[in-house]
Parts: structure tokens; C-alpha cells; sequence
């Protein structure tokens, strides 16, 4: 008697808990009609208080009419919320076993309890998270997937998510074949991405060791990093890479985004040259990424993950937006290759703050929002790459313009003293190495500071100029034209023996005689004199060139406009 007393008590218990459930099945998700995408709309919800709730007193609180209905397709809490209890009534109107694969939450998700409660009374419960080791069901991409047994008839499935990080908990219902279709399409999408990251950084780390510019390095490390971050929080650390290091998983997110945040500045740094042009803003760059990497690790230290989450997506939303203030600015200082900066960082801002913002709670959580940061960098990147190549050609156009002011004389546009030494040295080795005539011609205008005192210096100039456009025009590729200093010109002539060069010198002196300048209300004309010396055994460039002058110094002082060399052989 006892024991049938016992057992309707048992059945009246069932029937008491069924009864109300099975009174909502018109609200249960049929099988045979079921949805696709997310099932936010279809569940309800609960925050849980002060306590911890077993599934017991959660079923006592889902009769009793504690859960609320569910207004988006992605419920999500942010960061430090208490833990939330999720009901989805499953229907399996289809008269047969059904398999299911659960979608649920997202990888970093710190504890994930699945209960499923059949209407016989049967229970099924699958516990895991990223605070358990070799979390079960751990999908890199995907959240965690766990296979479901539905028996005909109504289930009521619940969860119990507790996480100190940003807490969204998407959930689906795949069929087999669709799951494995997903976890094709997130495999194809993340090697991309991956392989994307690691190619470009891996170039920039390649050309920072060619160039030595920090800019490279600085971008290659922001790559990196936030490729790393990327791994973190897709699950494929915790799934492949550190998946029994639990308390290196609670905070290896948070960090892996301060650190992006910091490499990234570093570069804005660099490439903007805000110390250069910006040095207040540079002040406010550098104590930034000084307070989030301290408090980083003031967090850490004090073992606080929900200060280190506030801290990283703080972080995280600053620094997008910051980057994208950081390219206004200079665009509006209109610096080299800002335009490139600021739209590449206005992709990266629409994206890292789309998907800091969907988990964080503030806008609607979906695949898109989630995924925003990778659609983002990827644009970015890519914008960057192209800014920093064209930086680079920027810096090397302006290295040799600099380069060619050095070696170039700036009222004539000939060689200075400088450049004919460099390009006369490897000319005269070569003559003497193959036994090669070469020549070398000495210049000066003559009278010339009679013309500056009688006409002007501005005058003398215009006569300057004449002089060297008439030796460009006369002179060939072959040879090296200079401005010596002042009224004077040299010429190297390889492959050119005494007599030819002479023959040119005589060429030379009378266009030269032949040139006229307006000069106010007269016309300037001009002679010059010429000294020639050709390369004999033994000489020097410098010898060379005295010999030279030598010849010059005579044929000044034999009456000038003359072309005065050593007796030919």
C-alpha cells in the first residue's frame, strides 16, 4: 500500500509539472516547421538573483511564470551580468527520433549548463565552458555545438549561462547535414582570414628586416596581435591550442585586445609622425596606451577578469575610435598618405565597434555584428598595407629629391663639387684599368665679376645659367658636368684623347662667345677660357684635376677665350 501510494504521488508530481507546459505546447517550436537562424524570439528568459538556481527551481520558476519572453533573435547581458537562465519549448510533432545539433553562446562563454527535459520525465544535462578543461563541444567559430536526441512529443530545453565576460548567447537548432555545411563554410571563412593575416604580417616583418623602418614592424606586431586575439576569441585557442590551461583562457582575450590596441597606436604613431607634427597628441597617445596596459595588468594581477573585460572593451571602443580621430586630424594637417589612413581606420572602427558593441549588449547581437570585426580588419589591412606602401614611396620620392638637392647645384641644375668627385671616381678607374683615353676640361667665364659689378647679380646669374645650359646641350650622356664653384666648369670626357678633347673645348669656347643675354637696355655677351689635361700612367683624380687647372691658369694668363693644354705628343 505503501508503495502504491508512493508511486501515484510519483505520477501526480509528473502530471502537476507536465500539465502547464504541455497547456504552452501551441508555443513550443514545432520540428516539422522549425525555423531557421537563431531562436531568440521563440525562447524566454531569466536573470537570476541573489542565489544560485538548480534546474529544479528553474522549472518551478518557468510554471510559475518567472521567465520573460525573449525580444530579440540574440539575447544578450554584457559584461558581469548575474547568470540567465534561457527556455525553448522543442515540439517534435514528426513521429520519430529526431537528431539535433545545439548551437549555443558564444567560445568564451565561462559556464554553459544544457538541460533537456523530455515529457516522460527524463533528463539529460551536458555541462561545459571555457572555466572547465577540454570544454565539451567547444566549436571554434561556431560557440558551443552539442548533439540532441528529441523523442516524439515535447522537450523543454534550458540553459544556464554564468561568464564574467560580454555574455550573448545565440542558440540554433542544425540538422546534421546543416551543421557540417556550417562548419565547412566557418573553416573556408577562417582560413581566409588567418592566412590573410599571417601572409601580410609575415611580409612586413620581412620588409621591416630590409628596411629597418619601425612602421613595418609596428604594423607586422598590430597584425599579429590581432590575429592572436582573433584565435583567442574564436575558440581556437581554447579548442586546439591551450585547451587544459583554463586560467590562462580567462583573461588571454582581454590582453590579446590591449595589446592590438597598443601595436596599433604605435603605428598610427609612426606612420602620422605625430611626435613630429602632432607632439600634444602623441603626449595623449602614449599616456593612453600607458593606463590601458598598466590597469591591464593591475587586473590580472588582482586576478579581477570582470575590471580586465570593462578595461579591454573600454579599450577597445577608444582606440577605434581614437584611430579614426587620428586620421581626421591629419587629413586635416594634410599629411602624406592620411586620406589612406583615415578610411582604412573607418573600416576598422565600423567593425571592431560593431562587434565590441553586439557582445557588449548595446546593439543587437547576430552573425553579421559578430562577425564585423573580421570583415572589418580584413578591409582595413588591406587599406593599411596600401597607406604604408604609399607612405614608403612618399619617403623614398622625398629621400631622393633630398639626395639630388645634395648633389646638385641650385642655380645651374648642374652637378655640385660633390656629385662629379662620386661620378668622375669610377669613370677614371675604369680608364685606367683598361687603358682607355680620358680627358678632363677646366672652365672659367671670363671677366666674370666685372659682369656681376657692371650689369648685377642677378645678371651674373642669368649668364650662369646660359653657360651650363649650353654645356647640358653640348655635351654628351657619357659625359660628367659640373659646377666647380663660382665662374668656373668642369668636364670629364671619357674616351676622349687629347685632340678630341680640345677640338670640343674650341666648340665649346666659341658658342659660348656666340651667347647673348638681355641686359637691361644692352646685351651681354661673354668669352671663356679652358683648361685641358688627358690621363696619363699613375695620375690621380685630384692630379687630373690640377693639371687641369694648370692649363686654365695659362690660358688666362695668356689673354683669355683661349683653349690652352700640354704640347700633343
Amino acid at each position: 500500500m505503501n508503495i502504491l501510494t508512493a508511486s501515484l504521488l510519483k505520477l501526480l508530481a509528473l502530471l502537476l509539472f507536465c500539465v502547464p507546459l504541455l497547456a504552452k505546447a501551441a508555443d513550443a517550436v514545432r520540428l516539422s516547421d522549425f525555423p531557421t537562424g537563431s531562436l531568440g524570439v521563440h525562447a524566454a528568459q531569466l536573470v537570476e538573483g541573489e542565489s544560485a538556481l538548480g534546474l529544479d527551481e528553474a522549472l518551478a520558476q518557468l510554471q510559475a511564470g518567472g521567465f520573460e519572453p525573449v525580444a530579440t533573435l540574440v539575447p544578450d547581458f554584457g559584461i558581469g551580468s548575474r547568470p540567465v537562465w534561457l527556455h525553448l519549448g522543442l515540439d517534435n510533432d514528426t513521429g520519430v527520433v529526431q537528431q539535433r545539433m545545439l548551437q549555443a553562446g558564444v567560445t568564451w562563454l565561462d559556464r554553459l549548463d544544457v538541460y533537456v527535459v523530455h515529457a516522460d520525465g527524463s533528463r539529460h544535462a551536458v555541462h561545459t565552458g571555457d572555466e572547465l578543461p577540454n570544454a565539451l563541444g567547444l566549436t571554434p567559430g561556431m560557440g558551443y555545438v552539442l548533439p540532441l536526441q528529441l523523442p516524439p512529443g515535447r522537450s523543454e530545453l534550458l540553459l544556464r549561462v554564468a561568464s564574467v565576460d560580454p555574455m550573448a548567447l545565440p542558440v540554433a537548432l542544425l540538422t546534421p547535414d546543416d551543421y557540417a555545411t556550417s562548419r565547412l563554410q566557418f573553416g573556408y571563412f577562417y582560413g581566409f582570414f588567418f592566412g590573410f593575416l599571417i601572409a601580410l604580417g609575415a611580409y612586413n616583418l620581412l620588409l621591416f628586416i630590409g628596411a629597418r623602418e619601425r612602421s613595418y614592424l609596428y604594423y607586422a606586431l598590430a597584425l599579429l596581435s590581432v590575429l592572436f586575439c582573433n584565435v583567442a576569441y574564436t575558440g581556437h585557442g581554447a579548442g586546439w591550442l591551450w585547451p587544459q590551461s583554463t586560467d590562462f583562457q580567462r583573461y588571454v582575450i582581454l590582453v590579446a585586445m590591449v595589446v592590438y590596441n597598443v601595436f596599433g597606436l604605435l603605428f598610427a604613431s609612426r606612420f602620422l609622425m605625430l611626435a613630429q607634427f602632432l607632439p600634444r597628441i602623441q603626449r595623449v597617445v602614449c599616456w593612453g596606451m600607458g593606463i590601458a596596459g598598466g590597469g591591464m595588468l593591475l587586473a590580472v594581477v588582482m586576478g579581477s577578469q570582470l575590471l580586465a573585460g570593462l578595461l579591454a572593451f573600454v579599450s577597445m571602443s577608444a582606440f577605434s575610435a581614437g584611430m579614426f580621430a587620428l586620421g581626421v586630424v591629419s587629413v586635416w594637417r594634410q599629411r602624406p598618405s592620411a586620406r589612406y589612413f583615415l578610411f582604412a581606420t573607418f573600416f576598422g572602427m565600423l567593425g571592431v565597434g560593431l562587434t565590441a558593441l553586439a557582445v557588449w549588449g548595446k546593439i543587437p547581437f547576430s552573425m553579421l555584428t559578430f562577425h564585423a570585426a573580421e570583415i572589418g580588419l580584413v578591409i582595413e589591412a588591406t587599406l593599411l598595407a596600401l597607406a604604408l606602401a604609399h607612405w614608403m614611396r612618399q619617403h623614398r620620392e622625398a629621400r631622393y629629391l633630398a639626395e639630388q638637392v645634395a648633389r646638385q647645384d641650385a642655380l645651374t641644375q648642374l652637378n655640385n663639387r660633390r656629385a662629379f668627385l662620386e661620378a668622375a671616381q669610377p669613370l677614371l678607374d675604369t680608364a685606367v684599368r683598361h687603358e682607355r683615353p680620358l680627358s678632363l676640361v677646366m672652365m672659367d667665364i671670363d671677366h666674370f665679376k666685372s659682369i656681376n659689378d657692371r650689369y648685377g647679380h642677378k645678371t651674373g646669374d642669368e649668364a650662369l645659367v646660359a653657360m651650363a645650359n649650353m654645356l647640358k646641350r653640348l655635351s654628351r650622356s657619357s659625359d660628367v658636368v659640373a659646377r666647380w664653384g663660382g665662374e668656373e666648369f668642369i668636364l670629364l670626357l671619357p674616351e676622349t684623347d687629347q685632340q678630341r678633347a680640345v677640338n670640343h673645348a674650341e666648340r665649346l669656347r666659341r658658342v659660348a662667345s656666340e651667347l647673348r643675354i638681355p641686359a637691361g637696355d644692352s646685351v651681354l655677351t661673354m668669352t671663356a677660357s679652358f683648361g685641358i689635361k688627358t690621363l696619363q700612367p699613375n695620375m690621380t683624380l685630384e692630379t687630373l684635376i690640377e693639371a687641369a687647372d694648370v692649363q686654365l691658369y695659362e690660358a688666362k694668363r695668356s689673354g683669355r677665350n683661349k683653349v690652352c693644354s700640354e704640347p700633343f705628343p
